[in-house]
Parts: C-alpha cells; structure tokens; sequence
C-alpha cells in the first residue's frame, strides 16, 4: 500500500477519466491509481489503459484490492451540507458494466418504464370514463369533482410512507406492491360503480395509494441499481413513461369506451396489464440483485460487525434535510411541477372550449399536442445532459440548466399564452389565435420535459441512501400542488370573472420563475445526511 501511495504522490489519474477535445482530462467519480504519462492526453495505468474518452480496464486492476482503487480519496463540499467523502471506487468496480449486465440493467429500466406506462395509463381512465359514468349513473359535478380527487387522497397519503417502505424494504419489492394494488383498484371500479359511489370512491382511494409509492420506489431501484454516468439517461427513460402514458390514454381510451364495451372495458384492460406487468417484474426483476450497486469487502465487513455488535441503523435524518438548500430547491421544484402539470391537465379542456370556442371533439384532439411534444422532446434531454457533462460541465450545472429550460421556457410561453388570450375575447378568436396558442403551449410542454434530467436526477445525485424518502417528501408537497391547482384555478376564475390569463396562465409562470431562481441552490454534490444529523443532536 505504502508503494501505491509514493506512486500516486508522483503522478496520478482517475480510472475512467474523459479527454476533452482541449485535451484536458476531467476526473469521473474514479479511484486514482499510479501512472506514466505518455503524451498528451494520454495515459498508461497499472492495470488500466485510458485513451480519450475511453476507459479500459484490466482483470488486475478489477481484481485488485478495494483499497489500492481508491488510493486517493476525493472529500468534497457538499451542497449545503458538511464534508462528505464521495463514492471513490471504479464504476466498474461497483457496478456490473459487462455487455451482459448492461444489457440486463437496460432491461429493468425498460420495465420500469412500462410501469409509469401503465401508472397513467390508470390515472387518465377515469379523466375519459367519467364522461359516460356521469351520464350512466346521473352524478352531479360535485360527485364527478369527488371521483376525480378520490385518486388524490390516496395518493397524497402515501408519498412519504412509500420513501420509507422503499428505503427499508427496497425498491423493488414496493414497486411491485403499488403496481399490484392500483391495478386492484383500477380493475374493481366498475363492480363498486355499480354496487356504491362510496364503493368507487374507495376504488380510485386503493389506485392513489398504489401510485403514491411508485415514484419513491422507482427512485430507489435506480439509485441502487443505475452508476452516475447512466443517471440521466436512466430516470429520462423510467419516468417519461408518465408521459408516454398520458398520450396512450387520451389517445386509446375513447375507441376502447366507443367500440370495445363502454366504459368498463377501460378498466378491465387497464387494470390487467397492470397484472401481467406484475407476472414479468416478480419474475424476472424483483428478486435479481445483479446489477446492483455492489458491496466492498470492507463496507460488508463494517456492516456485519455493526449488526453483530447491535448496532441499530440511523433514524431518517429529517432535521438535516429540512436544514439543507439543496432539498428545499428539490421541495420548490416538485410543487411547482405538479401544480402545472395537473392544473393544465384538469383545465385545459375546458379553457379550450369556453375561451377560444373549440368543440368538445377537435378539443380532444387538440389537448394531446403538448403531450405529443413532451414525449418528442423527452427522447433528446438526456442525449443532450450528458454529452454537456462530458463536455466539462459540472453534474449541478447541468441539473441547473435543464430546470432553468423546464420552467424558464414554460414561464415565457405561458405568459405569451396570457397575453394572446386577454387581448383577444372570444367572439374575435379565429383559427390564427387557435393556432398561436397552442403552439406557445406545445413549446411550454416541450420545454417541461426538462424536468428528467433536473428535479427528477436530483434525488439521487444529494443522495442515494435517502433517495426514495427525501422524493416521497418532496412529492408530498407535489400532492399538495395538484389538489391546490385545481381548485384555486376555479376559484380564481369565478373571482376574476371568467379571467384564463389570472386564473391558470399566470400563476404557473409565477411560480415557474421563482422555482428557477430557488433551483439556482442546488448543488448536486451528495451529502452525508447522517452526519449532518449527528451533528445537529451534537449542538
């Protein structure tokens, strides 16, 4: 060990490091191990060969101890927090990064994917089906208005229990349970139509209780299971499935109720993917650990003396999230998001149809077009967040950037969308006015796809311990947003006297612009939340 030290102390290079084209090399969450520099932006390690941006690792330097990997430990500030000695060990080392477990983790991130499908899939059938269950069974707007937020209830009570479930059980078997009680609920609803509305409201209750605890649970699968330079990539892919899911029901849900057995045929169907998506999980994802973030021997061998010496895991650190800015940045940002994306999503039909004079039909049709944009736009952020990280931005810079775009673009057209519409009443709308508007909106929802590689990376860049707790927090606060949009939207609508542009347009921009500059204090670094704690008791 003394001989790697006097090694690293002459020269040194982080195992994975990238060569910019200005031929300087930045370091990428790698051990330093001993060299000879062999030109410029080149480099021969014992063990491993970087050349350029590409990194080959010898079976010697795989195999050699944990402990000469990480010959130079890098102790770095984090956001908000105290010193937190970063994971130093070699991604290779830590994850599985043959071609078969790539392939592997690629395919659970794919179910993952289907999974968010599937979440709002679930969530948009009865946005569809309420139409022609009001009309089956006579309800009033009010009993449509307590349908709708049945799902809300359910959902809000379980965003921090599921962080918690998720952090103590594992994500993966969480996942597996919501999945499995929202499909319950989705396919009981049109029994508990027909047998009570109090019935069908406990229906929609058991579906928001089962997707509460997906996005904390998801969050900690690819915390575990998913290396840093994949992250992007990774949560782009597994929650722009509530995008794509979104589109999927506005677009299928309708033929299903016209031409496929009414309205209860959307349940049915619905809720019985969600059944075999339930089959290929357990089967196939659940109970596989490989590619999973691995254990050092060293790390183990900590562990079990702990467990042997009775040691009891720390409590969740709640005192040192709520005093770190990081997290507060994370919190504004969810709240911010929900309140426009379920504020749009309850409202836009019906601001298309009273403001700008559109039929219910071309309505329809048109309230998918921001929805089309997102899911086009989403298939190019995480491309473009990590060819900038490669290029030499920092990881907070990139989470910075990429929710400046989200809500700094989305504020900018929703004000434009504002200003269209308070100049233009009704009766002097035409197709120009139409056609302005919904292309403002499309760029807004567009730009909203930035969301995946800002506050929805951040979670598990501040920390990937707490990863799933701290997003069932902030989701918490999110949950909150969605039932506040839509109701103070109408109630700010009947105050301003019929007003779209004070009652929904620019509120969101408001909230969109001061989430851009609170985000400004996130800083991606990871925090050792328990040590922050200790020293809050300590005080």
């Amino acid at each position: 060990m003394a001989s790697v030290m006097s090694a690293v102390s002459t020269t040194a290079v982080f195992t994975g490091a990238r060569v910019s084209a200005r031929r300087t090399t930045r370091a990428v969450r790698c051990s330093a191990t001993p060299v000879a520099k062999i030109g410029a932006g080149r480099f021969v390690a014992k063990g491993a060969i970087s050349v350029g941006a590409l990194s080959l690792a010898a079976p010697a330097a795989i195999a050699a101890p944990a402990a000469a990997r990480r010959a130079a430990s890098v102790v770095p500030r984090a956001g908000g927090g105290g010193p937190v000695e970063a994971d130093t060990v070699a991604e290779d080392v830590r994850f599985d990064m043959t071609e078969g477990g790539q392939k592997k983790r690629w395919s659970m991130i794919f179910a993952l994917f289907v999974a968010f499908v599937l979440c709002n899939l679930d969530k948009v059938n009865m946005s569809v089906a309420i139409v022609p269950m009001s009309a089956h069974f006579g309800w009033t707007s009010v009993e449509k208005g307590l349908v709708q937020s049945a799902f809300f209830w359910g959902y809000a009570f379980t965003q921090i229990p599921g962080g918690w479930l998720a952090q103590k059980y594992g994500g993966k078997l969480v996942l597996f349970a919501g999945v499995m009680l929202w499909s319950f609920g989705t396919l009981i609803a049109p029994a508990c139509a027909h047998m009570s509305f109090t019935a069908l409201l406990a229906s929609r209750f058991l579906v928001g209780l089962g997707e509460g605890v997906a996005p904390s649970a998801a969050t900690g699968v690819l915390a575990k299971g998913v290396p840093g330079s994949q992250r992007s990539k990774a949560v782009t892919a597994t929650f722009g499935g509530l995008d794509v899911g979104s589109l999927s029901g506005l677009i299928i849900a309708p033929p299903i109720i016209l031409y496929l057995g009414g309205w209860a045929a959307v349940f049915y169907l619905f809720g019985g993917l969600g059944f075999l998506w339930g089959a290929w999980w357990y089967l196939k994802y659940m109970k596989d650990s490989s590619t999973d973030r691995r254990e050092m021997p060293e790390e183990k061998e900590k562990r079990e003396a702990e467990e042997a010496a009775g040691v009891k895991a720390a409590p969740v650190p709640w005192g040192a999230f709520f005093r770190n800015k990081s997290f507060w940045a994370l919190t504004a940002a969810h709240f911010t998001w929900n309140y426009f994306s379920y504020g749009l999503l309850a409202w836009l039909p019906s601001f298309l149809s009273s403001a700008l004079n559109v039929t219910l039909s071309k309505s329809s049709f048109l309230s998918i077009l921001p929805y089309l944009a997102t899911v086009a736009v989403t298939t190019i952020v995480a491309p473009t967040a990590d060819k900038l990280e490669a290029g030499g931005m920092s990881r907070t810079n990139v989470r910075r950037l990429s929710q400046s775009l989200c809500f700094g673009g989305g504020a900018v057209a929703l004000t434009a969308v504002a200003w269209v519409i308070n100049s233009t009443p009704p009766e002097a709308v035409t197709n120009t006015t139409i056609a302005t508007v919904m292309t403002l909106l499309t760029i807004c929802f567009g730009m909203g796809a930035w969301v995946r590689t800002g506050l929805f990376c951040g979670h598990q860049d501040l920390s990937p311990k707490y990863a799933s707790i701290m997003l069932g927090t902030t989701n918490t606060a999110a949950a909150i947003a969605s039932t506040l949009s839509t109701f103070f939207t109408g109630y700010f609508f009947n105050a301003t006297g019929g007003n779209w542009a004070l009652s929904l347009f620019l509120p969101i921009a408001f909230f969109q612009a001061i989430s851009v500059l609170l985000f400004m204090a996130f800083e991606s670094t990871p925090v050792d939340f328990d040590a922050e704690q200790a020293k809050l008791k300590a005080a």
